[in-house]
């Protein structure tokens, strides 16, 4: 299996198969004869006089024709490997936020209606948070918009940093950002959240000569196992935690309650 990937690189299952087909052609070679008339021979009697008198041939069709077909099923499988690399990284390109690596819009969906029905099958817990940088069209219009991604990328990587291993991070527009936690009770979303905040609050973004401190409020959400909502729910109630956040002096977490 490839590591990256998750599938048998199609270059050595071709050659694989390759290599099985040509190991098969003395066997092949071996039935033609017995149906053309021979010694009446028991099978086994027939195979081993018939390899003592043919051996050259026999054994030049076990490696030369194992060796062709091993070959050719490798270069065949290759042109398939290549074509499966470069739809995966259009694929890649179609659910990636080019400017901070993060999942985007599109990928927030796929991976979320996954993980929601995991959560509905295996009844874990399931949270979210939704974040938005305080006041960031002052960022852009105070230190411009170069700055302004500087920003987004440096808050991408605190995210990433701060929440847990198998965490779902996304840009969900603009200044916005999403996280699907997976398996996650509502105590500690809180907890993950908070690290965000406190981690932005506390970082110096600097570049090119200027430097700003940037403060998010987040909206965090837990569904249970008891739980019936769906995951478009979920993100409306996250968003909506998240605008009570705003709305009590922002540079907070608020969690919600479904």
């Amino acid at each position: 299996m490839d590591a990256h990937n998750g599938f048998m690189k199609r270059s050595y299952l071709f050659a694989l198969i390759g290599l099985l087909l040509g190991t098969g052609a003395p066997i092949g070679a071996l039935i033609l004869l017995w149906l053309f008339p021979h010694p009446a021979l028991q099978i086994p009697y027939f195979i081993e006089e018939e390899w003592k008198d043919h051996v050259f041939f026999f054994t030049y069709m076990l490696v030369g024709t194992s060796s062709v077909f091993t070959l050719f099923g490798f270069w065949i499988g290759q042109d398939h490997d290549k074509v499966i690399r470069h739809n995966r990284r259009l694929t890649d390109q179609a659910q990636t936020d080019p400017l901070t690596g993060l999942g985007n819009h599109r990928y927030l969906h796929k991976a979320f209606s996954i993980e929601h029905e995991r959560h509905r099958v295996n009844h874990q817990p399931l949270s979210c948070l939704m974040m938005d940088l305080d006041h960031f069209k002052r960022v852009n219009d105070s230190y411009g918009h170069p700055f302004g991604d500087y920003v987004l990328q440096h808050f991408a990587k605190i995210v990433q940093e701060s929440i847990r291993q198998g965490d779902i991070a996304t840009r969900y527009g603009g200044e916005e950002f999403f996280c699907i936690l997976p398996n996650c009770d509502n105590v500690e979303a809180l907890q993950v959240a908070d690290r965000i905040r406190r981690r932005t609050e506390k970082y110096h973004f600097v570049h090119e000569g200027r430097r700003a401190k940037v403060t998010v409020s987040l909206g965090c959400v837990t569904s249970h196992r008891s739980s019936k909502e769906t995951y478009s729910h979920l993100i409306k109630t996250t968003d909506k935690s998240l605008y009570a956040a705003k709305h009590k002096g922002r540079n907070r977490v608020v969690q919600g309650r479904l």
